[in-house]
């Protein structure tokens, strides 16, 4: 059974107890820059594997069928590091560029070789408008 998970934001590391339940972490992000987040995935009975598959998805709201952002490990904005035990996601300055929503929900879900998938974090986001930027 999965008894928690570490996860790394900002350089701070903390530990939650969790069975089957999902981090809630929110997020600002800048519109025009690059968003990096990483999350340590610490659960010795789902070892990551370079096999394991990782979405996100940014909507306006959670019932919504637009999908703002779509981050994966098969479009290389989210990657796995099974060594270190990290899962990266890294959405780039140009499309960060082009969202336009003031708030927005998402989640990521990682799936094993093995078909169980799991929703590993989920939250808010809020956008800064970007000032500096090229007409």
């Amino acid at each position: 059974m999965l008894k928690y998970i570490a996860f790394i934001l900002n350089n701070t590391k903390r530990s939650l107890k969790m069975i089957l339940k999902q981090l809630i972490k929110n997020f600002l992000i800048y519109q025009g820059t690059t968003f990096m987040a990483s999350f340590e995935w610490n659960i010795d009975k789902y070892p990551l594997d370079t096999n394991c598959i990782s979405t996100m998805q940014i909507r306006p709201d959670i019932k919504s069928d637009v999908v703002i952002c779509e981050a994966s490990t098969t479009n290389n904005k989210i990657f796995i590091h099974p060594a270190e035990k990290i899962i990266e996601i890294k959405i780039p300055a140009t499309e960060t560029a082009g969202f336009k929503f003031e708030k927005a929900v998402y989640d990521i879900e990682l799936e094993f070789p093995n078909g169980d998938k799991f929703r590993i974090v989920q939250g808010q986001m809020t956008l800064s408008l970007e000032v500096t930027r090229s007409e």
